[in-house]
């Protein structure tokens, strides 16, 4: 494995790893029905302190208290922080990083790539895959001429012709290559305007990239309850027809599945086709089981079908949508299945998604019959999932076991519309609760040959098997029809429910085989604004008679609650000729409809007696007004500005949208009258000059659209959002964040953090107040003491860009001579004399920023400074993997243009250079507004506004480090994106921060790092924080946001966040150096529980509710040169636990121990020194008593003899007075502490600190 080329990116990875500190809750199961043994315990890291690379390479870190996810930081493939919109829309995270912005708004990128919580749900966090599976779909083009290329960085695992595409697997090690290839760009680009201008279209004959999601298993009654042993009764089992079940596998051996399976095929990877989930063979045996093993009584429904067993599920019962696409070509084009059974599904769509498009294509190709779940998301509606959104599908709801001539519709199954066009989903219904079918040998749950499941999944292989019936009766009938019939003859059992809920009613394959008439399955008509009064829209309803004499039926509309005269038919009774057809018009009055209105109702052909013969389900969709919304923008010189729109609806609370404005400055776009919020990024000259960009962002908080109206930004009324701090500082960060709601909705949060490297300002347009809901306008700087500058005469260059991994310059001021190179080339630097002093050259074409270094290097410079000529920062190093061989920085064009008019021939001038490449004070600045962003947005703290905070950094011997500092979010209470500080390892910052707010403090070296809980300073305050000094051990800290404590709610207790290396300066701790382990043991009494390694989480569920006692045990060992103190440590604490509030998380009693001793910054102490111990509880723990005795005793030789120390109680302290003889290098400690309810902790820290 190839090491880093520098500590630099080492401290980047450091800052990511360090979010891992944070808080969790416990594991719960997926299934609600799921049990097991008392007690239990799970290890598991912490759920939401994770990384996750996105599709552009782009790493999003991850904190959060296993309910809501915090992004904290987001970087790019060269290390550095990546610009990024950070969103939350409801329960939902987005991040979407500027490179990837004009993609989305173009719609070549699916927004799905940028659901972190999905992700994260999904398994594609850093800690469980090593690159991402998504699906490219390609154009018409490409895929004629056959040039379709996987890009560079990326493999083909799947060649999905039924989309037109592929599944390919993106490596995260070589993600800059992909994107550079997918984009057809040779680097990240550079500012947001750019692609938004030239439609953002992908390479290669990529059309479109989607995520390849996770789908899930959906989970001799019941076969009665359809009509099926009247059909058997008949001679028709299904004999002949080919059926394929797309799922989990199949336990082969079964003896229900003797002679029934035709062929099988695995598509999960590394898996082969055995059911050691059980969902697979409970379905295939709900299709086409014999009922061999329970001497024929609990067979299918379509006993003598042949099944094509598909595995696209895995183990767990989740499988990736290539897996299914791939199972779904299988099944149709290579088996020939008349019938293709889909127990599984995803979000729910609009049916445009790859698995819904798939499914129309291969059911117009082949004529197979695709039937799939709806779901179990019920019962809200809008809930179907993927694929069974497809508007080829038969789609599937579920309903209880037989009643007495009514059905139930299953609360858990999913309901209609369908997103995004209200079509009407599910098709139809059938059993799918407690359904008692095969079960495989190799499932974990259950015993025996069969076992009962519930669900959607449960309900589809009814209709399939259905379906398999129907199709031996007509076996030249298309999947078309026979999904006609099954939803025309459905039973009327659960009328009572809209065909939204229930589609046209409960599966009867007893009436579809004896049926001769049958109707077409569904009339749906979409509306579009705008209207005309008295408009009407007619679908035909089309009726096939294969009888031998004419059927004369009455045709009659279930209302259900619809607008009156809404629905109308252009004949109420239907003469259809033998082995004909014939039509009626459905005919919707949209005067009738409501705007936006979504209506639905069933169509019923009865015959003279009455009888039911064939149903229809009737539905519409009313769009409602549409309005245009303009958007133009202009620059500052009154000239067309391109850029990206954000607009969020804030009255429907829906998804923000992204769209490109592109070089002409305009964008219409038709929308519903709503209020509407927008922001427009773009990038504007910056403060530099003009060749320097600046970000700017455009707000229009309310847009009241009721009618027709443009939306202009113009760049002339911008204002610099900029802190103006008390001493001298250059921008380290700046980031805005905007927070919308409207009532009782979720509010709308988007914080986004311009690329400090790219741009030197930024730009917002000041607002009047919302009248509508809430808007919250922040913005947040992280400033510092300059790290370079350089000077000439009266005139200081602020655009200053220090290069990528360049050698830092030592700490101080120095004049130097100028000396111009020319374009650096080695003949140049032979003509100059350069030793000691600054080389000056221009950016150029023909000799490389590396090779110009090389030269300068060789030449003796002290310093090479590089003259832009183009626009924005020159950093070339920021892509490489190497850095120059001396300190290197460029200059921005405009300050070059300033410093070559100053070189004199031969070619130098003086230069003033100020370096600190550790700053010495930094800012941490947050300014709020309510309503509207305001008319002067920059920020000018005075002393009253600012509390003071002392930093120092503790470490073994002089190194780099980094701290940072995140905001808590004013709304939705989270930690947010910051970036982090280069400092000394062994020195010290005073921070200065704005005082009233939420802040929580961190700092990292490449191998520990340490985090603070939520702390609040008042103004003119002093506070002091030490890093990494001794004496680290386990410490848990609680703040409900940042950290939560080891905890017990009801009856589990989970030892939550715990980690192995806190110090007694407030902060807790993690390794992740090679040779650094951490043990988590918890036990109730002497009966091991669980135990896990580094920092992972034990929960015990189940728990006695009478009170226990416990004991949590943590162990740590170290085994690096560069970290002497604390070795080896042991902690046991021993509590009593009973049960606790089930909606509150407890902390437990444990006692913390806190240690102060005076340390030098390399953590040695005096050898006669004071120590003071503080024994505590957390605030809130269950049952705890008071401190009553504390024990030291100490060692110098790493634990061999131990002394007893002689303590004196001060206050909440227990000082004690140490002496260490002559030849004692290290002091080791051993403690315990116990209070008046039992509680306790036993404590030895070997080598805790050093002695001089």
């Amino acid at each position: 494995m190839r090491m880093p080329p520098s500590r630099r990116r080492g401290l980047t990875a450091a800052v990511a790893a360090l979010v891992v500190l944070t808080a969790t809750g416990p594991v719960a199961s997926a299934d609600p029905s799921a049990t097991s043994p008392s007690p239990t315990a799970t290890g598991a890291a912490p759920a939401a302190a994770r990384t996750v690379t996105l599709i552009t390479g782009d790493k999003v870190t991850v904190t959060g208290n296993g309910r809501t996810e915090s992004v904290t930081s987001v970087t790019g493939p060269n290390g550095r922080t990546a610009g990024a919109h950070v969103m939350s829309v409801g329960p939902d995270t987005y991040v979407y990083p500027d490179a990837a912005v004009p993609y989305i708004a173009s719609g070549a990128l699916d927004e799905g790539l940028f659901n972190i919580t999905a992700l994260l749900a999904d398994g594609y966090d850093d800690a469980r895959t090593d690159r991402l599976p998504l699906i490219v779909t390609y154009t018409d083009a490409a895929a004629r001429s056959r040039t379709a290329k996987t890009p560079a960085g990326a493999r083909r695992t799947l060649t999905l012709d039924s989309i037109q595409g592929a599944a390919i697997s993106a490596e995260h090690d070589r993600a800059a290559d992909f994107w550079s290839s997918l984009t057809g760009t040779g680097a990240r680009a550079a500012g947001t305007a750019a692609k938004a201008a030239d439609g953002a279209r992908l390479a290669g004959g990529v059309a479109k990239v989607w995520l390849d999601g996770k789908v899930k298993a959906t989970l001799s009654d019941t076969t009665a309850q359809i009509g099926a042993p009247e059909v058997w009764g008949g001679g028709d089992t299904g004999q002949g027809v080919d059926v394929a079940v797309l799922d989990t596998g199949i336990d082969a051996a079964h003896p229900d599945f003797a002679g029934r399976i035709a062929a099988t095929q695995s598509f999960v990877p590394d898996q082969d086709v055995t059911d050691r989930h059980g969902h697979g063979t409970h379905v295939a045996s709900t299709v086409a089981g014999t009922g061999a093993a329970s001497g024929g009584t609990e067979k299918g429904v379509a006993p003598g079908a042949s099944l094509h067993i598909g595995k696209v599920l895995d183990n767990d019962g989740s499988g990736q949508d290539s897996w299914i696409l791939a199972g779904m070509e299988w099944a149709a084009r290579d088996q020939h299945a008349k019938v293709v059974s889909m127990s599984l599904g995803g979000g729910a769509t609009d049916g445009t998604d790859p698995l819904s498009e798939a499914v129309n294509r291969l059911s117009e190709e082949t004529g197979a019959l695709f039937v799939i779940a709806a779901g179990n998301s019920g019962p809200s509606p809008y809930t179907v999932s993927a694929p069974g959104a497809a508007d080829a599908a038969l789609t599937v709801g579920a309903v209880n076991g037989p009643g007495k001539g009514v059905d139930q519709l299953a609360e858990f199954s999913s309901r209609g519309p369908r997103v995004g066009d209200n079509a009407v989903k599910p098709d139809l219904t059938g059993p799918g609760v407690n359904v008692l079918a095969a079960r495989s040998q190799y499932a974990p749950e259950g015993e025996g040959a069969y076992q009962t499941m519930s669900g959607t999944s449960m309900a589809t292989p009814h209709v399939a098997g259905a379906a398999a019936l129907l199709a031996a009766e007509h076996p030249d009938w298309t999947g078309r029809q026979l999904k006609d019939a099954l939803i025309s003859t459905t039973a009327s059992t659960i009328d009572r429910f809209s065909p939204f809920e229930s589609g046209s009613g409960r599966v009867d394959v007893a009436a579809a085989v004896k049926a001769t008439l049958v109707a077409s399955g569904d009339a749906y008509a979409q509306t579009h604004y705008p209207y005309t009064p008295g408009q009407t829209v007619r679908k035909d309803v089309t009726y096939t008679n294969s009888g031998a004499e004419p059927v004369t039926v009455d045709l009659a509309l279930r209302p259900g609650q619809l607008p009156e005269g809404l629905f109308t038919l252009s004949d109420s009774r239907l003469t259809v000729p033998a082995h004909g057809t014939a039509s009626v018009g459905v005919i919707t009055h949209l005067d009738a409809a409501e705007d936006n209105g979504a209506y639905a109702t069933r169509l019923v052909a009865t015959d003279t007696d009455g009888a039911t013969l064939a149903r229809t389900t009737v539905g519409v969709n009313k769009e409602g007004r549409r309005t245009v919304l303009t958007v133009t923008a202009k620059d500052r010189r009154g000239k067309a500005l391109p850029g990206t729109l954000i607009l969020k609806d804030v009255e429907r609370n829906t998804a923000p949208k992204a769209f490109a404005v592109d070089a002409s400055g305009r964008m219409d776009l038709r929308l519903p009258p709503s209020t509407y919020s927008a922001w427009l990024n773009a990038d504007v000259p910056g403060i530099d000059g003009t060749h320097t960009l600046g970000f700017a962002m455009f707000s229009a908080p309310q847009i009241d659209l009721d009618a027709d109206r443009t939306v202009s930004f113009d760049a002339a009324d911008l204002r610099k959002a900029a802190a103006v701090t008390p001493q001298p500082t250059a921008n380290q960060f700046m980031r805005v964040d905007q927070y919308r709601s409207n009532g009782d909705l979720y509010p709308f949060m988007d914080s986004y953090m311009p690329q400090y490297w790219l741009y030197d300002s930024l730009w917002v347009t000041p607002t009047p107040k919302v009248s509508t809901g809430s808007y919250h306008f922040a913005t947040r700087w992280r400033q510092i003491q300059a790290p370079l500058t350089f000077s000439s005469g009266s005139h200081t260059y602020g655009d200053v860009t220090i290069q990528s991994l360049s050698p830092k310059l030592p700490d101080g001021t120095g004049t130097y001579r100028a000396v111009w190179a020319g374009d650096g080339s080695a003949a140049d630097f032979r003509k100059v004399k350069v030793r000691g002093q600054v080389a000056v050259v221009r950016r150029s074409d023909s000799v490389s920023a590396p090779d110009q270094a090389a030269a300068a290097a060789k030449a003796g410079a002290r310093q090479l400074l590089i003259l832009n000529d183009g626009y924005g920062k020159y950093d070339p190093w920021a892509d490489l993997p190497e850095g120059a061989p001396l300190p290197v920085a460029s200059l921005g064009t405009d300050d070059s243009a300033r410093l070559l008019s100053r070189l004199r021939k031969p070619g130098t001038a003086t230069l003033k250079v100020v370096s600190h490449p550790y700053p010495r004070y930094a800012y941490d600045l947050i300014r709020h507004n309510d309503g509207a962003v305001p008319k002067d947005p920059s920020y000018r703290p005075g002393p009253g506004e600012l509390a003071r905070i002392d930093e120092s950094f503790r470490n073994t011997k002089q190194g780099r480090a980094v701290a940072y500092r995140e905001d808590v979010s004013v709304i939705g209470n989270r930690p947010t994106l910051v970036d982090a500080t280069q400092v000394a390892a062994q020195g010290a910052l005073t921070s200065w921060v704005t005082a009233g707010e939420r802040w929580i403090s961190a700092a990292a070296m490449p191998d520990l790092g340490q985090r603070g809980v939520i702390r609040t300073y008042k103004a003119r305050s002093t506070a002091s924080e030490t890093w990494f000094a001794p004496i680290q051990r386990p410490r848990a800290l609680n703040d409900g946001i940042s950290w939560t404590a080891p905890f017990r709610v009801g009856d589990i207790i989970s030892t939550s966040s715990l980690p192995a290396w806190g110090d007694s300066g407030g902060h807790a701790g993690v390794t992740w150096a090679d040779g650094d382990t951490s043990k988590i043991s918890l036990y109730q009494g002497d009966e091991l529980l669980g135990e896990d390694y580094n920092e992972r989480i034990i929960t015990a569920e189940e728990l006695s509710p009478d009170p226990r006692p416990y004991r949590i045990v943590v162990e740590g060992k170290r085994n690096l040169p560069d970290r002497p103190y604390s070795t080896r440590t042991r902690t046991e604490w021993g509590f009593v636990s009973s049960t606790t509030d089930y909606t509150t998380l407890t902390p437990l009693p444990l006692v913390q121990l806190d240690y102060a001793v005076a340390t030098d910054l390399s953590g040695k102490a005096q050898r006669r020194t004071g120590l003071t111990v503080t024994a505590s509880h957390l605030k809130g723990a269950a049952d705890a008593g008071a401190i009553r005795t504390v024990t030291l005793e100490v060692s110098y030789d790493d634990g061999a003899t131990w002394r007893k120390a002689t303590l004196r109680q001060s206050g909440n302290g227990w000082k004690a007075q140490l002496d260490a003889p002559s030849r004692a290098r290290f002091a080791s400690l051993r403690t315990t502490a116990r209070d008046s309810k039992g509680n306790s902790v036993s404590q030895t820290l070997i080598r805790a600190f050093g002695v001089k």
